[in-house]
């Protein structure tokens, strides 16, 4: 008869373990320690049954651990980095949108400067056509178009990334302001 009521427990306990799988290794394994200790308990007094009704299906007693605390401090460290990333995304692609903005303005400013090509050596040159006599450029008038659409492309991912960030913060602000689960409860 114990080893039914072990192998019941055992049962329970290991199903508990794998819906607590969210949580660090040492807090899913206090929990379920405490759970096996609590119906070891009950096994001897003769109520396991009981107590198995009262804890419920092992997802449903799990969830309020999930629920409760654990999982909102990782998913609130997760996006204040998810927040951090989207900043410094935003940042740089600001920062590639005024680079070619003023490639744009500085080529339609200096008629020299461009993308040139040596044609004797093969290289490229970026910049002012100076460097060499027989240089061709090789954009030409597209050079302001294609760096004027480049900095709108990247304004645009700019203003995207920057609203994401923005969302991730509210919800990290949101998710602070919650009440803390009182000590002892779960």
């Amino acid at each position: 008869m114990m080893a039914k009521l072990e192998h019941e427990i055992s049962a329970y306990t290991g199903a508990l373990h794998a819906a607590l799988r969210a949580l660090p290794h040492a807090e899913r394994a206090d929990i379920v320690q405490e759970a096996r200790t609590h119906l070891e308990a009950s096994a001897q007094a003769g109520r396991l049954a009981v107590t198995l009704a009262a804890f419920g299906p092992p997802d449903a007693y799990a969830r309020q651990f999930l629920d409760g605390q654990g999982m909102h401090a990782v998913a609130d460290e997760r996006d204040i980095w998810t927040a951090a990333g989207n900043v410094l995304g935003s940042m740089f692609m600001a920062l590639l949108a005024v680079m070619f903005v003023t490639v744009a303005v500085i080529d339609m400013l200096v008629p020299a400067f461009g993308i040139w090509v040596n044609p004797a050596s093969g290289a490229v040159y970026f910049g002012h056509a100076g460097m060499t006599t027989r240089a061709q450029e090789l954009a030409g008038v597209w050079l302001p178009v294609g760096a004027l659409l480049a900095a709108s492309a990247t304004a645009l991912l700019s203003y995207a990334s920057a609203r994401a960030a923005w969302r991730e913060v509210r919800r990290y602000l949101k998710a602070s302001a919650a009440p803390l689960p009182v000590s002892g409860q779960r």
